[in-house]
């Protein structure tokens, strides 16, 4: 069964991924930084949408997190859309801004964009605070 550590754990980690991504971006770590930026973003997604979710269904939300959401930031807007959440404006553009982040970022070589990167952590800001507002 899911429990509010679930929710936690989630938000949590959230707040430390987009710790971590502003040290590398302050270390010029440009690619690194928009990859745990990335995880930051998902993860507070993920802790809104399994708040959102009435307790009796939390594991339900938690199995599809991992099955059907995975890492997909569009995915994940979608579901919490869905749950008839009204996503203000500087937030709905942080989230398209930063939804063509992906995972496969590890992949990349070579040290990134920093101008990239700067836009990337402050869209990232955005929506964890308002995610974490929110829980």
């Amino acid at each position: 069964m899911a429990f509010p550590s679930d929710i936690n754990k989630f938000s949590r980690v959230a707040k430390q991924r987009l710790t971590e991504a502003q040290i590398l971006l302050k270390n010029e770590l440009w690619a690194a930084a928009i990859y745990l930026a990335g995880y930051a973003i998902e993860c507070s997604l993920k802790a809104l949408l399994i708040s959102l979710t009435p307790a009796g269904a939390r594991p339900t939300i938690v199995k599809s997190l991992k099955d059907d959401f995975g890492h997909n930031l569009r995915r994940l807007r979608a579901g919490v859309v869905s749950k008839k959440v009204n996503i203000p404006e500087n937030v709905a553009s942080a989230l398209l801004f930063a939804s063509s982040w992906s995972p496969d970022l590890r992949y990349e070589p070579g040290p990134g964009d920093p101008e990239e990167a700067n836009r990337f952590i402050a869209a990232a800001k955005v929506v964890v605070e308002w995610a974490s507002a929110r829980i």
